[in-house]
């Protein structure tokens, strides 16, 4: 069995990558006792986390196919990820029964160009515990013992997020829906924008087709039941450019 670890920004990156591993034949796992021991060393043991009561538990999500094994981490936010790169890395490098093949980072670009933003991330990792600073684009895999690489939403050239790629999808899967979601967008009035960051928009799109798709759904949870990645969306350069960032980091 191989191993592989990738540490995304939020929820909804999670759900994307498990959508583009099903897609391979990966199974997500959802009972502790179908988990691959490897990983118990990650599984937190003490509920609430540091006694808070609505403290989220940071848990990875697993995939498995018959021979290899990922953990996908919501980190939490961007400034969150290098501490809980460190932190995991510290549990399972050292460990006897397997090793790492792969690690892997996945953030968004947000409105810097996808290099400046992979230079930034790279810049916070640090070289302490995997050589991040080989790495010279987005979406390169650098050959080393786990392979590490880096890949940036929307599509590791432009400026955006994941919500962009994730909009384009929409443009062939839900078309009418998402010009319905534009128009209502763009006339909100601007007294509602006033806390809205710069690639907020997006988000908003995507979350009104989501409720529309399935009032009171969130999207992460959309990403997941409804056909944003699918086979009508593998052609599009987004989704491509993960796709096969994740083919060849863990070269499955």
């Amino acid at each position: 069995m191989e191993y592989a670890y990738l540490v995304v920004e939020g929820p909804h990156d999670v759900e994307v990558v498990g959508k583009v591993l099903k897609s391979n034949g990966f199974k997500r796992v959802q009972q502790l006792s179908k988990l691959d021991e490897y990983w118990l060393d990650i599984i937190p043991k003490n509920f609430p986390p540091e006694g808070d009561l609505l403290k989220r538990v940071s848990i990875p999500v697993f995939f498995q196919s018959n021979n290899f094994s990922v953990a996908v981490h919501s980190a939490g936010g961007i400034t969150k990820i290098a501490k809980v790169l460190r932190l995991t890395l510290l549990n399972i490098l050292k460990k006897e029964n397997g090793f790492l093949s792969a690690v892997g980072v996945l953030i968004d670009a947000d409105d810097e160009e996808a290099k400046i933003s992979c230079q930034n991330i790279i810049q916070t990792l640090g070289d302490d515990d995997l050589a991040f600073s080989n790495i010279g684009s987005p979406g390169e895999i650098i050959e080393n013992i786990p392979r590490i690489g880096i890949h940036v939403f929307p599509n590791n050239r432009d400026k955006g997020t994941l919500e962009d790629a994730l909009i384009q999808c929409a443009e062939v899967v839900y078309p009418e829906i998402l010009k319905g979601a534009l128009n209502y967008v763009n006339n909100i009035d601007d007294q509602y924008r006033h806390n809205w960051g710069v690639t907020d928009e997006a988000k908003v799109v995507v979350g009104c087709i989501a409720n529309i798709l399935k009032p009171g759904k969130a999207n992460q949870v959309s990403i997941q039941d409804n056909d944003w990645i699918s086979s009508s969306t593998l052609g599009l350069i987004p989704v491509k450019e993960i796709t096969d960032f994740l083919k060849n980091l863990l070269r499955y």
